[in-house]
C-alpha cells in the first residue's frame, strides 16, 4: 500500500529550517559568509546535507553563492522591504476577506490570544513573533494553501526586516496591535469587505513604519 502521509523532513530540510531560522533573527547577519565544512563540523554531519540545505537557501533567495568560495547571507535593503510589502498588499487583503467569510469559533478563539500575546509582549522580538503568528493562522484560515505558502515566504522575511530594524520598535508598539485589533473586529464580524479594507490600511502603514525605519 502506498504511504499517502507525508514523510518526515530530510536532514537536509532540517538543516535548512535552522539555517533560515538564524537568518530570519539575524543571528546571521546579511553578508555573513556560510561555509559548507564550517556548518558540517558544528552540527556533526558530513557535508552532503550542509550543500543541499544551502542550495535549497540560494534558490529561496536567503543566500547567495559566492563562486569557490561558499554562500553569503543575503542582504536586505530598501528595495527588498518594498518588494515584499507589496506582495503582502497584493495577497493578503483577499486573504482576511476570505478568512472573515468562512469565519468559525476557533479561528476567533485563536486570534483572540494571539492578539493577547501580542499586547503582553514584554520584548520587540516577542511582539513580531506574535504578529506573525496572527498573520500566518489568518492565511490558514483562508483555506489557499498556494496564497498560504507564499506568504509563510513574506511572513519570515518581515520578520527579518524588523530584526534590522532597531527604529521600528517604538514605531509600531501602539499601532500594530490597534491595527491587528481592526482586523480581529472585521474578521470575528464576518466582513469580508471591511477585513479586507483594515488589513490593506495596515499594511500601508506598516510599510511606511518599515521604509522611515530604514533611513533613521
Amino acid at each position: 500500500m502506498t504511504d499517502i502521509h507525508r514523510s518526515a523532513p530530510s536532514l537536509a530540510e532540517r538543516l535548512r529550517g535552522e539555517l533560515r531560522s538564524r537568518i530570519v533573527d539575524t543571528r546571521l547577519r546579511p553578508g555573513a559568509v556560510l561555509l559548507e565544512k564550517v556548518l558540517a563540523e558544528e552540527h556533526a554531519v558530513s557535508k552532503t546535507p550542509v550543500r543541499e540545505a544551502l542550495q535549497m537557501l540560494a534558490v529561496e533567495g536567503w543566500v547567495q553563492v559566492i563562486p569557490r568560495r561558499g554562500y553569503t547571507v543575503s542582504n536586505m535593503g530598501f528595495h527588498d522591504i518594498r518588494e515584499v510589502m507589496e506582495l503582502r498588499r497584493a495577497i493578503e487583503p483577499t486573504v482576511a476577506a476570505s478568512a472573515a467569510a468562512t469565519v468559525t469559533r476557533d479561528l476567533v478563539d485563536d486570534l483572540a490570544r494571539l492578539l493577547d500575546g501580542q499586547r503582553a509582549a514584554t520584548s520587540h522580538a516577542r511582539a513580531v513573533s506574535a504578529a506573525a503568528a496572527f498573520h500566518r493562522r489568518i492565511a490558514q484560515a483562508a483555506r489557499n494553501h498556494r496564497a498560504q505558502a507564499t506568504l509563510d515566504r513574506l511572513f519570515a522575511e518581515s520578520e527579518r526586516a524588523h530584526a534590522l530594524l532597531p527604529p521600528l520598535a517604538a514605531a509600531i508598539a501602539d499601532t500594530e496591535v490597534a491595527a491587528h485589533q481592526d482586523v480581529f473586529d472585521a474578521i470575528r464580524s464576518a466582513e469580508p469587505q471591511r477585513a479586507e479594507t483594515v488589513m490593506r490600511q495596515h499594511l500601508v502603514q506598516a510599510e511606511s513604519a518599515m521604509v522611515a525605519a530604514h533611513f533613521h
